[in-house]
């Protein structure tokens, strides 16, 4: 196995942990971390403060999610984590 690419990016998601970020920049949700179906692309970040505007700016579309996550989009609950991404060659 040969390593590509190994950095550290910025994700967004929920203070719990338990919702991150996915989509496209015009087309973003919020989508449960355990949901292994979902196959859209973790939106990243290069810094913390790129992630943080991202989500103190703009808003999520929220209305897949189950009725306990009904206020997850709004600014207070999500937060910026760094993260590091590998990808290696198989």
């Amino acid at each position: 196995m040969t390593e590509i690419k190994n950095e550290k990016v910025w994700v967004i998601m929920s203070k719990d942990r338990l919702l991150i970020a996915k989509g496209t920049p015009r087309n973003r949700c919020l989508i449960e971390v355990s949901n292994t179906k979902d196959k859209k692309r973790i939106l990243t970040y290069a810094s913390k403060g790129k992630a943080e505007s991202a989500f103190k700016i703009s808003g999520f579309y929220t209305y897949q999610l189950p009725a306990e996550f009904k206020n997850a989009g709004e600014a207070e609950n999500l937060e910026a984590v760094e993260c590091n991404i590998t990808l290696t060659t198989i």
